[in-house]
């Protein structure tokens, strides 16, 4: 791993220290959006027909239960975009990079707290009120999670380039985590309020140890202090001439391109969509059928392998041509179908044409690795197609055409849970 020469000796042991702080950053930007909608048993029981005597989880879900995971992720993108937005335009220039990652962390953590708090409170009775108050908390939630991102990027931007690829990688691990701390809350056989505590609360600790991470990294590191500390040489970066941003486009355009489709793809079924999918033998008494097969594929086998995919295309860096990637994009678009079509309830317009598990594993794993790998391998080719002037320009356009992507697309997802 090469380093900038700032005149500061560092060992090895510290330099990988450091690198792994990105990556739990990284997982930081995701955890408020993955740990509340992998929640699912916690929300279908909040949500749940009262007045019924059926199990809150069964295949007859209300109206509340199919929605919340669609509509929470639309206000979460449109907030995200917001304050990424905001944030670009106003308070990067007004707020430094410590107190804006400090202030952000602080508030997410307070709202985590706030939503542990409501999980021991009984909303039966004002259930309407209670959803409505979680997607306000879930609009905060994920705002300052933009306003995070956008920090963490500009902080990212000063280290070598393999820690921005970190932060990317580290999002995929967060869904993992996610998945991970859901399936352990239900195999220690509390109720879905219990598991929704421990879930909560474990994601709230994650950000709280790693803004602590940061804390003592600024004060104590004289190798991250200095990379911080190099604002004039940042800005200089970012002074560009029309035939310089006009050149960055053009070089980076298919991969632009490319990333737009992809996110925009995966948006519009995860997790909106593919939280209504489960097992095809659900309702025999089988525990994995019953109770494991959603928390395992629909989110651990997805961001398994959408993290498997953004690995591989860091150490393959194949295909290198911007067209060619993108025409691997547009062939991934018909795995959108092929998963509407497997078991995914309440339907009420569409049949099941795959009835049967592993066809959804395979369509969900090949949809999740060509995420991972076509998301990634975008990221990593921009920086080797433009020069040193072009470089800065044409990764802005990259995450700006990320929050672009998921805002448009997943206005789609309620649509598509409608027309199921």
């Amino acid at each position: 791993m090469e380093y900038e020469n700032l005149g500061v000796e560092i060992s090895k042991t510290k330099q990988f220290l450091i690198y792994i702080l990105f990556y739990a950053l990284g997982v930081v930007t995701l955890v408020p959006s993955s740990f509340v909608t992998t929640a699912t048993d916690y929300w279908l029981y909040k949500f749940r027909d009262i007045d019924s005597n059926a199990s809150y989880n069964s295949g007859n879900k209300t109206t509340l239960q199919a929605d919340f995971i669609s509509n929470y992720s639309i206000v979460s993108n449109v907030s995200y975009v917001a304050f990424i937005v905001v944030t670009s335009r106003l308070l990067r220039t007004r707020v430094g990079i410590v107190k804006r990652t400090i202030g952000s962390l602080s508030v997410i953590i307070f709202l985590l707290i706030l939503t542990c708090i409501f999980v021991e409170v009984d909303t039966d009775p004002w259930q309407k009120g209670f959803y409505v108050f979680t997607l306000i908390i879930g609009f905060f939630l994920t705002g300052m999670s933009g306003v995070f991102m956008v920090t963490l990027f500009e902080l990212a931007v000063k280290f070598p380039f393999n820690h921005v690829l970190t932060i990317f990688s580290g999002q995929a691990i967060c869904g993992i985590l996610a998945a991970l701390v859901q399936i352990f809350a239900l195999g220690i056989g509390g109720g879905p309020q219990t598991t929704g505590l421990v879930y909560f609360l474990i994601g709230m600790l994650f950000i709280f140890f790693s803004q602590m991470g940061f804390v003592v990294a600024w004060r104590k590191s004289d190798f991250f202090r200095n990379h911080m500390l190099k604002e004039a040489a940042i800005r200089g970066r970012f002074e560009f001439s029309k035939e310089v941003i006009l050149s960055a486009i053009n070089k980076s355009k298919f991969y632009m391109l490319s990333m737009f489709i992809v996110l925009g793809g995966t948006v519009m079924l995860h997790p909106g969509v593919i939280t209504l999918v489960s097992s095809v033998d659900k309702g025999n008494g089988n525990p994995w059928n019953d109770t494991y097969f959603g928390p395992v594929v629909n989110f651990l086998f997805f961001h398994l392998f959408d993290f498997m995919g953004r690995e591989a295309a860091i150490f393959f860096k194949k295909p290198t041509k911007g067209l060619i990637v993108f025409a691997i994009s547009c062939c991934r678009i018909p795995l959108i179908p092929l998963i509407l079509f497997c078991n995914a309830t309440p339907r009420y317009h569409l049949p099941v044409v795959f009835d049967a598990d592993y066809a959804y594993i395979i369509f969900l794993i090949v949809f999740a690795f060509s995420n991972g790998y076509l998301v990634n391998i975008s990221i990593v080719m921009v920086p080797e197609v433009t020069d040193e002037k072009e470089r800065p320009f044409a990764m802005l356009g990259v995450l700006l055409l990320m929050v672009l992507s998921l805002a448009i697309c997943s206005a789609t997802s309620t649509a598509i849970v409608k027309a199921l």
